[in-house]
């Protein structure tokens, strides 16, 4: 069982920023961990309630956000200036979450373009708060070549039409579960009518960044990616994970899977190797339990 609320803060700009939160029912014991997700392009947190009604049943809190333009947030749709916006708004939600739930572990969690946001956030903050972070199919290399010429075209185009749509993403490939396909085709908060120029430029910078400094990342790392993935490149995973500077680092490869690995056919067993990666990071010795934290005293909806 969960107690599930909605909140709403404001990033730097003023813009106002959906947030969803998932609590174990565990009376006024403190969860034992809480994991912030940063979900991907097109979609928002809301899809990761199931994700998140499991983890409750191990006892941890989950927070996602919806991305500017994204969801229920404000901003222009899936648009983003510079994609550092998107670093200060998952600053803002960590800082947030850090003072709603104290000393509690914090693991940070990012899907396609949001594991883009959660690598280059990690890598140039080195958030002390963040324990540990865990990549679903992140974003660090288009999932098919892109021609030099097309990507000269394209920083051209965001530079003096940024709004200007230049792809879609297809829902046919995100899952090979047909029914989770239709859901996201007819989930009226998604946006997959096509990704602005100005995003798209930006989001080739942000991999070039990542991939550039991976080394600088020294926190325990988790990646999982599907093999068939044709939205973001499984190879791109593997380099990430060979350069990271991390100690502590795991890649698992599932073969076959589309890009929504939690959410295609064998999501159980790609969901439960996750929770087990995140039960293993915990501290051995928790500290003493507190009341739990009340989201919805932050402007609940």
């Amino acid at each position: 069982m969960t107690t599930y609320s909605e909140s709403r803060l404001q990033a730097s700009d003023g813009l106002s920023l959906h947030v969803h939160c998932w609590l174990p029912d565990t009376g006024r014991e403190r969860s034992r961990a809480v994991v912030a997700i940063v979900h991907g392009m097109g979609e928002h947190g809301g899809r990761y309630a199931r994700l998140a009604e499991h983890f409750a049943t191990h006892g941890l809190a989950t927070v996602a956000y919806d991305l500017r333009g994204h969801g229920r947030s404000g901003g222009a749709r899936v648009f983003v200036k510079h994609f550092d916006e998107y670093l200060d708004d998952t600053e803002i939600v960590l800082t947030h979450v850090r003072t709603q739930f104290g000393p509690t572990p914090l693991f940070l969690l990012g899907h396609s373009m949001g594991g883009a946001i959660a690598a280059l956030y990690t890598i140039t903050r080195a958030p002390a708060s963040v324990r540990a972070l865990m990549l679903s199919s992140p974003a660090l290399a288009p999932g098919e070549p892109v021609a030099p010429w097309m990507i000269k075209a394209g920083r051209w185009v965001s530079r003096w039409l940024p709004k200007v749509p230049v792809f879609k993403i297809d829902p046919a490939m995100i899952a090979r579960d047909k029914a989770v396909v239709a859901a996201a085709k007819q989930d009226p908060l998604n946006a997959y009518r096509g990704t602005p120029a100005r995003t798209a430029a930006e989001l080739l910078d942000a991999m070039a960044r990542i991939h550039a400094n991976a080394d600088a990342l020294h926190l325990p790392l988790y990646i999982f990616h599907g093999t068939a993935d044709r939205l973001t490149a499984p190879w791109a995973s593997e380099q990430f994970h060979g350069n990271a500077g991390s100690q502590d680092k795991t890649l698992r490869l599932y073969p076959g899977h589309f890009h929504e690995t939690l959410n295609d056919l064998d999501r159980e067993k790609v969901i439960d190797e996750l929770t087990q990666w995140l039960l293993q990071h915990l501290p051995e010795t928790p500290s003493a339990p507190r009341v739990q934290p009340e989201f919805g005293t932050h402007g609940s909806l």
